[in-house]
């Protein structure tokens, strides 16, 4: 009878433990990434075997684990400054201007989105070549959070968040980043979201066996036909550059200073929003080299809801997907991240005296589109920023099947909610509070 020993089987953010033969966990493990024929990280494995042996987090007992920490942290609060003051200044946050954009009244969140996903392309591509070790390292965690999902689960997902972000005129990273700028009601968004994040928790494990609808042989863009001989970078540059052009075209057809929303003065309280969404582009490059990992935001409210699993060491062996974001940095630095995003919004909003300015979705619009949005991202294992910055940048061909889905549901909702109710739909909105 083989030795037993404790092992786990781990996903990125996820562990869940098990007791299987040591020689059968090592073949699991090299076997686990199917998609792109390498084994998931070791140094992941360490860490989960420690904390589920000694019962502590064995990245704060080291000297390297600590200073992963500190160079995390102080990344995450950095990066969450400048993501939280630009969104604001970029005026993205309003809810007006997300839903406008869904009935094409307006394009100023079309023209940031593309203007970040450029910008994280950009950098993706140079960070390849000169760090190539870090980008492996930050791509193999995006890639091995999609590895078990199908590309229906995906496409379902993102359908389902872009329904939600159309309902709240948010959307998972830019909810905290309304909550500094005082939106009106964009705390219920928050809840709404914070309740759909403990659900999902709790429902994962039932409903994981659907998840895996529609397996792909690759993720990976370049793995296909004729682009196989082409390098990362050469793609991924070619591809900011399309959405470069894409951001030009509409910057001309749709002047950005005549997009501004009523209550703003361009150049003084609201900024060209392609530039401001470049820079949230310019975040991939602490992301990866501070932190080994890309943008994004809707894991943080898994990890805000596993922390009452802290006290019930039960209920962490119940809920091991919810347990499996409660600790160690690469969980926590997307927590941070979106905390200082409500303070970059509060100084960004105070210093243009837009502070609680406009107005916000109705609270029942604000709680079920926060809840739908986050449940959708936590089933399409990404959301606008993880999809649609990090994934596309990353060339994943799940996230570039996931941002179309994503925007047919924010349109779906849009057109049947403006042609029922224009007034509550973007007609309320367009008065200052």
């Amino acid at each position: 009878m083989p030795e037993q020993t404790l092992s786990v089987k781990v996903e990125p953010h996820v562990v869940y433990a098990s007791s299987t033969p040591r020689d059968d966990f090592i073949t699991e493990m090299k076997d686990a990434d199917l998609a792109s024929g390498s084994p998931k990280l070791p140094s992941q494995y360490k860490v989960a075997i420690e904390e589920l042996e000694s019962g502590a987090n064995s990245e704060s007992r080291t000297w390297e684990g600590r200073m992963r920490w500190v160079k995390g942290i102080l990344a995450a609060l950095f990066m969450g400054l400048v993501f939280g003051a630009v969104m604001d200044l970029g005026k993205v946050t309003l809810p007006l201007v997300i839903r406008e954009q869904f009935i094409f009244r307006r394009e100023i969140m079309l023209k940031m989105f593309l203007g970040a996903s450029a910008g994280s392309a950009y950098c993706i591509a140079i960070v390849s070549l000169i760090f190539p070790a870090h980008f492996d390292r930050a791509r193999e965690e995006f890639m091995g959070t999609l590895q078990c999902k199908g590309i229906v689960p995906i496409i379902l997902g993102a359908f389902i968040l872009g329904c939600g972000m159309c309902l709240s005129g948010s959307c998972p990273g830019m909810v905290l980043v309304q909550v500094g700028a005082g939106i009106p009601f964009s705390w219920l968004t928050l809840i709404g979201g914070l309740s759909a994040a403990a659900l999902y928790g709790v429902l994962q494990p039932k409903i994981e066996p659907y998840l895996k609808t529609g397996k792909m042989k690759s993720p990976k863009f370049e793995d296909y036909g004729p682009l196989k001989k082409v390098p990362f970078w050469g793609l991924a540059l070619a591809l900011a550059v399309c959405m470069t052009i894409v951001v030009v075209i509409l910057e001309v057809l749709f002047p950005w200073k005549k997009e501004v929303p009523a209550g703003t003065t361009p150049w003084k309280t609201a900024l060209p929003p392609e530039f401001m969404g470049a820079i949230i582009g310019f975040l991939q490059v602490p992301a990866i080299l501070l932190i080994q990992d890309t943008l994004g935001s809707s894991s943080a409210y898994m990890t805000y809801t596993s922390q009452p699993l802290t006290v019930c060491k039960n209920c962490q062996e119940v809920m091991k997907h919810l347990n499996g974001y409660r600790t160690g940095i690469i969980n926590w630095w997307q927590a941070v991240y979106l905390m200082s995003a409500i303070g970059g919004a509060a100084i960004a909003s105070n210093a243009a005296g837009t502070f609680r300015e406009f107005q916000g979705v109705r609270p029942v619009e604000a709680f079920i589109g926060g809840f739908c949005a986050i449940f959708g991202s936590r089933l399409a294992s990404g959301c606008t920023s993880g999809h649609g910055l990090s994934g596309v940048a990353l060339l994943s061909l799940k996230s570039m099947f996931a941002v179309p889905a994503m925007f047919a549901g924010g349109i779906f909702v849009g057109f049947l909610f403006f042609t029922a109710d224009p007034y509550n739909y973007t007609g309320r909105l367009q008065f200052p509070v």
